[in-house]
């Protein structure tokens, strides 16, 4: 038998090892239509990541019974790939045109006898000119009322005579659209707005939290940092300040293990390599790609890995292996303009190091006013796992390293060469 004598099911694949259901987010080919082996067939959101998803074999997509917003099951079959001839591959796609032609036509007609239906208290169209003709309005008035289908003898005019004006016909379209509108718009949750919020939930009933913050005068980081891009040490590369945060994060890390763990109830594991992950708000939810053995890249290695990682994020083509096995995370909304927040810990990780933006703040240096750049940062730890005192001396390693970030910019890299 060969392989185009039997029909081919499509499942909802398993992507992750522990993923349950996938959710649907849209098919890119058609019922009816063509597919070869390889094509684009659909999109799948799963716990961690949009994914496409390819035709596992050529045929005609057939017997589709997800749409998109299902949540599907793993392994249930969703499509049928039918065989296709040779040399008449297109035999199934006239009727599923035939049969949508159909389709439409029978919508149009339905349509057609909505229209002559008329709704509550609307006024027949012949009638609605008829008494327009009578109602003083300027030209514009006139045609702006035509085109909003707005029967000039109800509006209230506000010109000479109560002539209507084109600003009155523009107040009730306005009225009229504002009346149209749902009280709310709903947003089903769903898919990974789903998983964020059970993860969320479970991390703030499960861990015992204890957040600790303090400020980094961020002086010596940002003229740093302005020299080495300035001297285009590297012409392809735009250092950025979460690059050296991390960079710090790091090194901060290797001193105090224990934040770099992970608590599995009846053991903490501290890891020797630093997975960092990185928080990256999408469009409609939050994922974390992770840098891995971040400890062996320098400044430029971060720089490029955080772009690549952030931009693919955006754009939904992360894999999920590269949003799993995370030992500690850090989340940026400096440039956003916030000053400080509280980011929760990722389960099993037991820290967390929330970023606020760097602000001109006056301080009292040896007695005298000073305005410096301060940055606040907060460290937000399992409390089961980290003693106070731990998170404590991570922080102050973080702002050591920061207010003195000599170890990341050797003299001679910010020399003109």
């Amino acid at each position: 038998m060969d392989r185009h004598s039997a029909p081919k099911e499509i499942v909802m694949p398993a992507l992750e090892m522990a993923q349950e259901k996938g959710l649907l987010l849209r098919w890119l080919k058609t019922e009816g239509q063509l597919v070869h082996k390889g094509e684009p067939l659909m999109e799948i959101e799963t716990d961690k990541a949009l994914t496409e998803i390819e035709s596992p074999d050529s045929g005609i997509l057939s017997q589709v019974t997800a749409h998109p917003g299902d949540e599907v099951p793993v392994g249930r079959v969703i499509a049928v790939l039918l065989p296709y001839a040779a040399g008449n591959t297109h035999s199934e796609i006239p009727v599923a045109a035939e049969r949508a032609d159909s389709k439409h036509s029978h919508q149009t007609e339905n349509k057609s006898e909505e229209g002559l239906q008329l709704a509550p208290n609307e006024v027949p169209i012949s009638e609605a000119r008829a008494s327009a003709q009578r109602v003083l309005a300027s030209p514009k008035a006139r045609r702006l009322a035509a085109e909003a289908n707005i029967d000039l003898s109800l509006v209230e005019g506000s010109g000479p005579g109560r002539a209507v004006l084109p600003e009155d016909i523009l107040r009730v379209s306005a009225q009229k659209r504002a009346q149209s509108l749902p009280e709310y718009t709903a947003v089903s949750v769903k898919g990974m707005r789903r998983i964020i919020a059970e993860r969320l939930q479970r991390s703030s009933q499960d861990a015992a939290h204890i957040a600790l913050s303090l400020s980094i005068d961020m002086s010596q980081a940002k003229r740093r940092l302005h020299d080495w891009n300035a001297l285009k040490q590297r012409p392809d590369l735009t250092l950025s300040m979460t690059a050296l945060i991390c960079r710090a994060g790091i090194a901060s890390l290797l001193q105090h293990p224990r934040l770099n763990s992970h608590f599995l109830g009846d053991e903490i594991r501290e890891y020797r390599a630093v997975q960092l992950g990185i928080a990256v708000a999408i469009a409609d939810g939050l994922v974390v790609p992770v840098i891995r053995n971040a400890q062996t890249k320098d400044l430029a290695g971060l720089q490029s890995e955080l772009a690549d990682l952030s931009s693919r994020a955006r754009a939904g083509k992360l894999r999920p292996d590269e949003m799993r096995g995370s030992t500690f995370t850090v989340s940026n909304l400096g440039m956003f303009g916030v000053e400080q927040f509280t980011a929760i810990v990722n389960p099993p990780e037991v820290g967390i190091l929330s970023i606020g933006t760097i602000r001109d703040t006056p301080v009292v240096l040896e007695g005298q006013v000073s305005v410096r750049p301060l940055m606040q940062v907060t460290i937000n730890a399992d409390h089961r796992a980290v003693d106070g005192v731990v998170a404590a001396q991570f922080l102050n390693s973080l702002k050591k390293q920061l207010e003195d970030p000599a170890s990341f910019f050797p003299e001679q890299d910010l020399l003109v060469r």
